[in-house]
């Protein structure tokens, strides 16, 4: 995925488009940062960045921010003029204080890389054992397998994967608790809700479930 999100904004930047990385994976990289993993991971510069609930503690908030050449379009100093009905709420704003608080004393990202390697791990392991093709690309908390002897970097590459294999994993999952994202190209997603017991819990499901396919 970084290798086509790298020609993207390659070629945005080449014709002299702004190149503004999305929100929603921005916190699930393993360096603290707020950042889009393949920005952190790579030489890309974002002309803006975009922010928006992950900045509020899960609340209805947005921001964002770029280069001064850009940003001075923005009144009082230039005449585009921006307001929004949740600009300045005072909740989300202490919400997402309180995250970032929260985050600096608790420094969760190291454990959360940990946990999406354990549950990779756990699943590379029981294909190889049952001899399917399994790719199981990881950044930080943010992962997902595919059912393919391709490495997936990219849509196409993606859709090689096997989704009627990946249904059956799916429902086999589901029917041992753990409760995946149903499209066999979504993305997973570990949380600080998730503790040791509950990734144990899920290594062990998807081990069945690979292992029964």
């Amino acid at each position: 995925m970084q290798e086509l999100e790298s020609r993207q904004i390659y070629a945005r930047q080449s014709t002299g488009r702004a190149n503004p990385p999305d929100e929603p994976s921005s916190d699930r990289g393993s360096s603290g940062r707020l950042a889009l993993p393949d920005v952190l991971h790579s030489d890309i510069t974002p002309d803006l960045t975009t922010l928006g609930k992950i900045i509020g503690g899960g609340l209805p908030v947005g921001a964002f921010g770029g280069r001064a050449d850009i940003m001075d379009h923005l009144a009082p100093l230039g005449p585009v003029y921006q307001a929004g009905t949740l600009s300045g709420n005072p909740l989300a704003t202490a919400a997402g204080i309180a995250q970032l608080r929260l985050l600096d004393e608790v420094k969760p990202y190291a454990r959360l890389d940990a946990m999406g390697r354990q549950v990779c791990a756990a699943a590379s392991a029981a294909a190889r054992a049952r001899g399917i093709p399994l790719q199981a690309p990881q950044v930080g908390s943010m992962f997902s397998l595919f059912f393919t002897p391709t490495p997936v970097r990219d849509m196409p590459t993606a859709l090689t994967s096997d989704a009627k294999l990946f249904g059956r994993f799916f429902h086999a999952c589901l029917a041992g608790g753990v409760y995946l994202p149903p499209s066999a190209y979504e993305s997973w997603f570990l949380s600080t809700a998730h503790e040791g017991a509950a990734i144990d819990q899920a290594c062990e499901v998807i081990t069945k479930a690979i292992t029964s396919l």
